[in-house]
């Protein structure tokens, strides 16, 4: 995924202003084209999102119902997410954003760091029903106590196993108590059965939300800090580091030169390759149709205090720009999302995992066998977050992506054997901390 470029939050490049939307068509009762620009008043808005043809098309004809039911014409924008920040950055420059938009949770933030989007607490609970989303998910838009946008989704850190490898290696099934010992038990058995080539895992070293987040918040640490401070320590990350090194070490992880294929969700990814048992960084309905095996979902190895460390995220988030002309609309808009039932089975799990029991009871009967473990999976994990009653994970700061970007180096540096473990822990700190430093001044 991409992020905001190391030029700043309103640096702007020739390819910022050239970005070409890949749709723009106005919604009314009656869907008609008109390439409406950003900005709108009365009873009229626009709303910009990214995503793939689904998504796309789900949204379409969710505004359609939107549209007919309230009165509001609906001005859609949408691209992929390659150059989507860059063309609200020149937007939000020139003081024409749109009226409501689909934000990267991680860079909620940044945006909110510049005073450019609104806090919702107006329309809490007013116009939009917070209330009805799980309780984990409530505060996903909320950063340093304000709210400034609202989950349309959710997602948690699962692990996906090859059913059919293991049972045809003998290999006992995990089981929800696990522990990140009995990961490495049975990451070493698979690569001691499996024969030449065959590894027990991906590398999930330099994978910060799907692995490291809830093997820190077992420490009663996280990633980050409310003030937006790294929230681990050189100990925490010279300890996860030298667990992965044991498992390169003996196979039981798959080798530096294949980690990069990691992020694939493709036939290069050597979980869908057939190379690697498991995986962190998946969900199911994601991965399950690349493959002809019988896959398996599991939480997150636990910590040795039993608690899973898990943190739901609220997929992509809904905002609103201070700079909208029509706030009250947007605010519907982002209400009928979360609670309309036509929206919600029009738009399926299109943006992550349903974010609430009425989501919930509405698309299980709908979904695919995949994606309804994955549902019906992701509410047990959201009982095990009550649970561990451990506090919801900070927002991620400005500068985040440029972090993850440096974890994920580092991490494959130290698995190549370019730096030691002590020396890349040094690094990453150095950089990070840096980094942080800049996007907060």
């Amino acid at each position: 995924m991409s992020e905001l470029s190391r030029r700043g939050f309103f640096g702007l490049g020739a390819g910022a202003a050239a970005l070409a939307m890949a749709g723009c068509s106005d919604f009314t009762a009656s869907t008609s084209s008109s390439g409406a620009s950003s900005g709108s008043s009365g009873g009229s808005l626009v709303f910009r999102w990214w995503g793939g043809t689904s998504r796309n098309e789900a949204y379409q004809s969710a505004l359609k119902v939107f549209t007919k039911k309230t009165g509001i014409k609906v001005t859609a924008q949408y691209s992929g997410y390659n150059g989507y920040f860059d063309k609200l950055n020149t937007e939000f420059a020139g003081g024409t954003p749109p009226d409501v938009f689909q934000m990267d949770t991680a860079l909620t933030s940044t945006y909110a760091a510049k005073g450019v989007l609104t806090d919702l607490s107006t329309y809490i609970p007013g116009t939009i029903q917070l209330s009805t989303l799980f309780p984990a998910l409530r505060g996903a838009g909320v950063v340093k106590g304000v709210n400034y946008g609202v989950a349309s989704g959710s997602g948690y850190a699962p692990v996906l196993y090859n059913e059919t490898v293991l049972n045809k290696l003998k290999i006992a099934l995990p089981e929800n108590s696990w522990t990140w010992d009995d990961f490495s038990t049975i990451t070493n058995e698979v690569a001691k059965a499996w024969g030449s080539g065959k590894y027990g895992a991906n590398d999930a070293s330099g994978d910060d939300s799907g692995a490291l987040q809830p093997w820190l918040r077992q420490r009663g640490k996280d990633l980050y800090t409310s003030s937006g401070e790294l929230g681990f320590d050189a100990t925490d990350l010279g300890d996860w580091w030298n667990y992965w090194a044991g498992l390169r070490k003996t196979g039981a992880c798959v080798p530096a030169d294949l980690v990069a294929n990691y992020g694939n969700a493709d036939s290069t990814n050597p979980f869908v390759a057939g190379s690697a048992a498991l995986t962190t960084g998946w969900g199911l309905a994601q991965i399950a149709p690349l493959m002809t095996a019988t896959l398996g979902e599991i939480i997150v190895p636990r910590g040795a205090n039993g608690k899973t460390g898990q943190a739901l995220n609220g997929g992509v988030l809904l905002v609103i720009p201070t700079k909208s002309s029509n706030p009250t609309g947007a605010a519907k808009l982002i209400d009928f999302f979360l609670t309309d039932k036509d929206a919600i089975k029009i738009m399926g799990t299109q943006r992550g995992l349903p974010p609430s029991s009425l989501a919930e009871t509405e698309l299980l009967p709908t979904l695919s066998a995949s994606a309804k473990l994955d549902v019906t999976y992701g509410d047990y994990v959201n009982q095990q977050v009550a649970a561990d009653a451990l506090a919801d994970a900070p927002s991620a700061p400005p500068g985040y992506g440029d972090v993850k970007t440096a974890l994920g180096n580092v991490s494959s540096a130290v698995a190549f054997g370019k730096q030691s473990v002590s020396a890349g822990v040094s690094s990453f700190f150095s950089q990070a901390k840096t980094i942080l430093a800049q996007a907060a001044a």
